[in-house]
């Protein structure tokens, strides 16, 4: 791939023995409207690319997390867009405590990556498809809302379309943020979710079964701790609230042509799978496979689950785009 990135400022990635770099990477930072500086990456296969994958992370993740996901995907002749959120891995936040997400609007995100759309990916090679996990394809899905014409498929693994917490807890929390809200301290931690520590138990995880890879994750962060997320913020987690319930609305979804996939995986505790089903009844063109023995980091899993959930949106790449 010959497109060269410009870049507002230099970055540089995190590299350790067991996540190296993949071959012909850029990485460099984008300034949002409000100056705040963003992290972002392209990654580009050995062969002329096929189309590209913009890949949306999900919350508390970072670009090097990715580096064997973006290595399958430009071994499959792909090119790879990596744009890095607000507060997470090395782009600046807006929080006080810098482990700490801090927003009161989710599309806050929307607008950096609208931000970075003509810089970032508009350059590369078409078609421009996407893949977005969890906290990232809530974002993703609000994305081809608004602007249908950037990708021409979506495929999303675990997508934060619902919350899986009781009734009467959501009440609950939705009036502990409100009072915070009122009180000028949305920008704090939530009281009933203390600060997650690190290095994490590989054992104790919920997200996968492939402790090696949860274990190298951690390493990662504990080779570089500004990358490390301890929780989010009272503020952060109502914004996050509101564009799930405003996102499961039917006249917010049958607006949504772009052709959508969503793996489900078997033992999730995070988001809600009853929201993935909802979603693919409502919008325009819904499609989606359930992944047995799975948790929720279906790209994290062990081989098999892996392989499965790659070949399955390559498929669905290929049948609802114009990639060959």
């Amino acid at each position: 791939m010959s497109v060269k990135i410009t870049w507002d400022v230099p970055a540089e990635f995190v590299e350790t023995k067991t996540n190296p770099t993949p071959a012909k990477a850029q990485v460099g930072y984008l300034q949002a409207r409000d100056g705040v500086l963003l992290r972002s990456a392209v990654f580009a296969p050995e062969t002329p690319a096929r189309g590209t994958i913009v890949l949306m992370t999900g919350y508390s993740e970072y670009i090097e997390k990715y580096f064997e996901t973006v290595t399958d995907l430009t071994t499959l002749g792909y090119c790879v867009a990596l744009p890095e959120w607000r507060g997470h891995g090395l782009s600046e936040g807006q929080g006080k405590e810098p482990t700490r997400l801090h927003l009161t609007d989710l599309d806050v995100n929307l607008r950096d990556l609208e931000d970075r759309w003509e810089r970032l990916v508009a350059p590369l090679p078409k078609p421009h498809l996407g893949l977005a996990h969890s906290m990232g394809g809530q974002i993703s899905l609000r994305a081809v809302q608004s602007h249908p014409e950037w990708l021409e498929a979506l495929a999303q693994s675990a997508p934060m379309h619902g919350i899986a917490l009781p009734a009467p807890v959501r009440l609950m929390l939705r009036s502990v943020m409100a009072l915070y809200g009122l009180m000028g301290k949305s920008d704090s931690w939530n009281p009933f979710v203390p600060p997650s520590e690190h290095p994490v138990e590989a054992e104790s995880n919920q997200v996968t079964f492939d402790l090696k890879r949860f274990r190298r994750g951690e390493k990662i962060i504990m080779q570089e701790p500004r990358l490390q997320i301890n929780g989010a913020s009272l503020g952060w987690m109502g914004a996050a609230f509101k564009a799930m319930q405003d996102s499961q609305k039917p006249a917010f979804l049958s607006t949504i042509s772009t052709p959508l996939y969503i793996g489900t995986a078997e033992q999730e505790v995070l988001v809600d799978n009853g929201a993935h089903d909802y979603v693919l009844r409502h919008v325009q063109n819904g499609h989606g496979d359930f992944y047995p023995n799975a948790r929720h980091e279906l790209l994290m899993e062990k081989n098999a689950t892996r392989k499965a959930f790659l070949n399955n949106i390559e498929a669905f790449y290929k049948a609802q785009s114009s990639v060959v």
